[in-house]
């Protein structure tokens, strides 16, 4: 049966990296993908010369790009790259994409990540923009009494079953990619203001086989993921 997937990411590039093989293989299968980028990432250049205009433009082009390998349909929410916070107003921002969308799945970041590899600190707005998330999933995505100005713009409560989040030190399911990373690689290199092709095979084949290790797998995406129900405490009783 066909799902509908929402991504909620800070930036454009954001989800093919973390999650870009099982978006690939949830395509192929029939899944309706969503991405919703809370920035345009419009801090992403060195060159002092660039125009934040310019950044928004070159990047929003490439993820259109990237976006059409997925047939995803994509929302921008507009916020400042560098600076999110976890705001109550991004919380209802995100809550009124929930419920316009209706996703059985949120792929989001893991926001207790701060540190990867020994080599790199987890972006600020990473983590800023899985707290979000999460604090958008529950309870206010299905409470009508939460943000009760969303209803009288119909956007009526929902529960989402899955929460998949990543990259996480706690994983507990495991995709194999080896069949789609090649395609992983150019969805990612659609973002080539960001990546270059050479450089990016190597970093995401070793981050690919680090994942799949503690499972036997070749090159895999893992992730923590949540069950989510509209009744928590039966949920939680098993009935």
């Amino acid at each position: 049966m066909a799902k509908r997937v929402l991504t909620v990411f800070a930036h454009p590039d954001d989800a093919e990296t973390m999650a870009g093989g099982t978006l690939l293989k949830w395509a192929k299968e029939g899944h309706a993908i969503t991405m919703c980028l809370i920035t345009d990432g419009d801090k992403g250049t060195s060159d002092p010369d660039d125009t934040p205009q310019a950044v928004v433009a070159r990047r929003r082009a490439e993820q259109e790009r990237a976006a059409a390998r997925l047939k995803a349909t994509v929302i921008t929410l507009g916020y400042e790259d560098g600076v999110l916070q976890p705001t109550l107003g991004l919380r209802r921002d995100l809550v009124r994409v929930m419920r316009q969308v209706r996703p059985n799945v949120v792929v989001a970041n893991d926001p207790t990540v701060w540190f990867r590899h020994g080599q790199y600190i987890n972006h600020p707005d990473h983590r800023a923009a899985g707290q979000a998330a999460i604090e958008a999933l529950y309870p206010a995505v299905k409470k009508a009494s939460i943000f009760p100005e969303l209803l009288t713009e119909g956007h009526q409560p929902h529960v989402v079953e899955e929460v998949w989040l990543g990259p996480t030190d706690a994983p507990d399911i495991f995709v194999d990619i080896s069949d789609v990373f090649d395609e992983k690689i150019a969805l990612i290199c659609d973002h080539a203001s960001q990546f270059p092709p050479e450089a990016t095979r190597a970093a995401f084949a070793r981050i690919a086989r680090e994942a799949g290790a503690p499972r036997g797998l070749q090159l895999a995406e893992s992730f923590r993921t949540v069950r989510l129900s509209r009744d928590t405490v039966r949920a939680l009783a098993g009935s």
